[in-house]
């Protein structure tokens, strides 16, 4: 388990920590797909009597293992569908009443995008608009061979299945979004693995149609779902969950090992245009020219961070939405589309306009 001695000894994936209810719940999964799920913790530094504990955390480097153990084990079973129909929203602690207080769809997708990194931190989730849809894509921080196509499917059945639960269904029904046959309409995940076997076993069973062979980890939802109220919507409930929400993320990612990633995680939550180095500096509680040098120890700098971030979001737009180059810019918080145009250039080897015509992918040599 995880105590605030360790938390200093450990290096940057060990310094996150995973709610220890979710391993739990992954090794109850495995046994009832008939597993032997002891082998699950040979090794680690918690026990099944330690995840008992409401409050338990365990590291990162510990559950990454855990995970790959199960998958190993029951992955062919449909472990992630079984494992999403088992995270009930209780589960997810102060993140789940905040989204299911929210005052509409909007409001607990934004609470799931931005809190995501105090359940899941090595995932994270950025959002566009094209005219009629809403793209939130998953992407993940860390290379995690073998198990970020079974995260990415983990985590989007999980959020689809409380989105199910949680829209009022009445009004949903008046903004156009009844269930047929079983379906929320307009709703799909895209997934970039091969379509596995076990999917036809669940297909009839979830609330959308997942793709498969897809380019990236996406949710799609119609714009117009964004209006629908929450099943039990309480403003000032949500808003409090919410500031417990905001306590937590602050204080976590001001103890990250990683400084590098931890202004790169924030960065990814925040809407543009993305504060300056002083600004990120106070949220960390550290002077500027604190937060320049830790950075600099790491070999990277505030600047390259925030274009890469930058340059992601671009890319997303350009790739994903009708959107032209110059409203790309302004929504980046470019106030001058020569500036935009020059960045891209520069990030990419391409102009905006060259890379939404003749290819998804920038050049690698000239990125940052």
């Amino acid at each position: 388990m995880a105590s605030p001695g360790e938390d200093k000894e450990r290096q940057m994936l060990g310094l996150f920590l995973v709610p220890g209810v979710y391993m739990r719940v992954m090794a109850e999964t495995v046994r009832q797909l008939g597993h032997n799920d002891r082998p699950l913790y040979e090794g680690l530094s918690f026990t099944a009597e330690d995840l008992k504990e409401n409050d338990s955390r365990v590291f990162v480097t510990d559950a990454i293992l855990m995970t790959q153990r199960a998958l190993d084990l029951a992955g062919k079973d449909g472990l992630s569908f079984l494992l999403a129909r088992e995270l009930r929203l209780t589960i997810h602690g102060t993140l789940g009443f905040a989204a299911l207080t929210s005052p509409t769809f909007a409001d607990a997708l934004d609470s799931v995008r931005r809190y995501l990194l105090l359940r899941a931190p090595f995932l994270s989730m950025s959002q566009s608009e094209t005219d009629g849809e809403v793209l939130v894509k998953l992407c993940s921080d860390f290379d995690v061979p073998g198990l970020y196509p079974f995260l990415a499917e983990t985590v989007s059945a999980t959020l689809i299945l409380l989105t199910d639960q949680l829209l009022d269904r009445e009004d949903a029904a008046r903004h156009g979004f009844e269930l047929v046959d079983g379906k929320l309409p307009g709703v799909v995940v895209k997934l970039s693995k091969p379509e596995p076997a076990y999917y036809r076993d669940f297909a009839s069973q979830l609330p959308v149609r997942f793709e498969y062979d897809q380019a990236d980890e996406m949710m799609v939802f119609p714009k117009a779902l964004l209006d629908v109220r929450m099943r039990l919507a309480d403003a000032e409930a949500s808003r409090m969950a919410r500031d417990q929400c905001e306590f937590e993320l602050q204080k976590a990612l001001k103890e990250q090992g990683d400084i590098a990633l931890a202004v790169r995680n924030m960065l990814r939550t925040m809407p543009a245009p993305l504060p300056s180095l002083e600004a990120m500096a106070e949220r960390f509680c550290v002077s500027s020219r604190t937060l320049k040098r830790r950075l600099a120890e790491k070999d990277t700098s505030y600047r390259e961070i925030l274009e890469s971030v930058l340059k992601d979001r671009a890319i997303q737009l350009l790739r994903y939405t009708n959107q032209s180059v110059s409203e790309i810019a302004y929504e980046l918080g470019y106030a001058d589309l020569s500036n935009f145009s020059r960045a891209f250039r520069k990030w990419t080897g391409k102009s905006a306009s060259e890379f939404r015509e003749g290819g998804p992918d920038p050049a690698p040599e000239v990125g940052p």
